[in-house]
């Protein structure tokens, strides 16, 4: 009981602590090339486990497609805040819609939170962004007792639809192919703000 409570306090204070950490969605126009150069890892996964009642899912790492990820399986947590100042957490319920088992993802990950568009942070903990057939996120995360991270879904990023706006495995292809020295990377497009279709289970 005593570990099942320090637990539930543990995900509390990431849940707040990272909120106030939160920053606001990118409306800059960023390449594709920013996410490649910036990222430590990049990696495929899959959603293998999705509880939007208990707001938690587990990604798997199926590929890694840039660098090699150590934690192979990822605990990811939320909170939704449809009131809250920041657009990317006010759109989480319309982002989840996306969300479902089995589907899967390519996320970009720093190992330090350092992306471009954050040079300055004092973070040291990995931060990443993730991409879902057309739907962009950002995760952060907080280190364990037991040295594992915790991810939180930190926010939705509707504008990040001009990086790239395909399908998860158009995006997989492009990165294998750049990173192969066989394609170039695409440049930004012209897109509403916004996600991707909606998850449909399997027939």
């Amino acid at each position: 009981m005593k570990a099942f409570t320090r637990g539930i306090l543990l995900l509390v204070a990431v849940l707040i602590g990272s909120a106030s950490e939160v920053r606001g969605v990118i409306k800059a126009t960023s390449s594709l090339e920013l996410f490649v150069k910036d990222g430590t890892q990049i990696v495929q996964v899959k959603v293998t486990k999705f509880d939007p009642d208990k707001k938690r899912l587990v990604f798997e790492v199926e590929k890694d497609i840039k660098g090699k990820l150590e934690q192979r399986s990822m605990n990811v947590v939320w909170k939704v805040d449809p009131d809250s100042k920041w657009e990317g957490i006010r759109v989480l319920p319309e982002l989840l819609k996306r969300f479902g088992p089995d589907q899967q993802a390519i996320l970009f990950i720093n190992d330090a939170g350092g992306f471009w568009h954050n040079k300055g942070n004092t973070r040291k903990n990995p931060s990443a962004f993730g991409f879902l057939n057309g739907s962009w996120f950002c995760l952060e995360s907080t280190k364990q007792d037991d040295g594992k991270l915790l991810w939180q879904l930190a926010q939705g990023e509707p504008y990040l639809r001009t990086t790239f706006k395909g399908t998860t495995a158009e995006l997989n292809k492009v990165l294998v192919d750049h990173l192969a020295d066989k394609g170039k990377l695409p440049k930004p497009v012209k897109a509403e703000p916004g996600f991707g279709p909606e998850y449909q289970p399997k027939k």
